[in-house]
Order: C-alpha cells, then structure tokens, then sequence
C-alpha cells in the first residue's frame, strides 16, 4: 500500500508513464490484429479511476490539464483536445464519487463510460479540427468495439491488484 500524501506525489510520474505503456499496448495490440482493430488501452484512465478516491480534485483537475497538453503535444500535435479531455473526465470521476456509492460495480460502469467518453470525445473533437475523417463503419466495430473489450478485460483482471496497492485494506471503501 501506498501511502496517501505519497500517492499524491507520484500520481502524475505514474500517470505520465501508464500513458506512455497505453500507447505501446495499443500498438502492440493493432499489430497482432494486422491493423484490422485497434483496442486503444486506457490503463492511465483505471488508475485515474482509483486515485480520484484518494487523491483530491484540484491537485488531479491540474494533473490531468498538464497530462493532456503532454499528450495533445506529443501525439497529435495540436494543444486543446486532449487538454480538454482529461479535465472533464476527471470532474466526471469526482461527480460521480460524489453522487453514486463507489463499488466494484459503479466502478466498473464508471470506466465503460468514461473509455467511451473518452474516444467519442477525442473523435469528435479531431473531427471538428479536420485532423481525421472516420466512418461509423470502423469507429464502432473496428475501434471502439475492441477498445472497450479490451479495458474491461483490463478491468477485471487489475481493479482488485491495483486498489490493494494504491489504496490498500485499511482505506478500501468498496463493497464487494
């Protein structure tokens, strides 16, 4: 476990580097399908998840602003989208800490909806830009389909490891 003003030091290194690990199990992931999906991992998003519980608002809302500039500036080039993103899905992740009971089960709703957000969001947003064209023929079967199969999975088999180590037994307050 660690402990919580540690948490919230190493937060936005261990964010920064779970963006970067997202990136490469896409990849990886797009090569074995030989580019016919593309299941985008959003490993930094479950980690968000369960660092919201812990971790307050202002000190993520600040994090999560820094982070999409990093990542608008790194992978697409234009300083806004991603900026924009991550902000409001961490205030999507506070209101609904806020007004629904956190369990494994509201938890694992709050992550479907927020990898959906998160890609119809980004898609829309690249679309108004005019830095991508994408039919509904492959957004949904080929992209966002795969995506979300894949970080449910993800969800499943890391939601109990990682709150044991981020949150740990004693402040846990899911109900199983």
């Amino acid at each position: 476990m660690i402990k919580r003003t540690t948490l919230k030091y190493i937060s936005p290194f261990l964010l920064f580097f779970l963006f970067l690990l997202d990136a490469h199990v896409t990849r990886l992931i797009t090569s074995w399908t030989n580019n016919v999906y593309v299941a985008n991992a959003h490993l930094a998003l479950l980690v968000l998840l369960i660092i919201s519980r812990i971790v307050d608002e202002r000190f993520l809302l600040g994090t999560s602003l820094i982070l999409g500039i990093l990542y608008d500036l790194y992978y697409i080039g234009v300083i806004g989208i991603y900026a924009v993103i991550f902000p409001v899905l961490v205030m999507l992740l506070y209101f609904f800490k806020k007004t629904i009971q956190q369990n494994i089960l509201t938890l694992f709703f709050t992550i479907v909806i927020s990898v959906t957000l998160f890609e119809l969001i980004s898609l829309l947003l690249q679309t108004i830009f005019g830095l991508t064209g994408v039919s509904s023929n492959f957004f949904v079967p080929r992209y966002l389909g795969p995506t979300l199969l894949f970080n449910i999975l993800t969800f499943v088999i890391l939601i109990f490891p990682l709150e044991k180590i981020l949150i740990g037994p004693s402040e846990q307050e899911l109900d199983v």
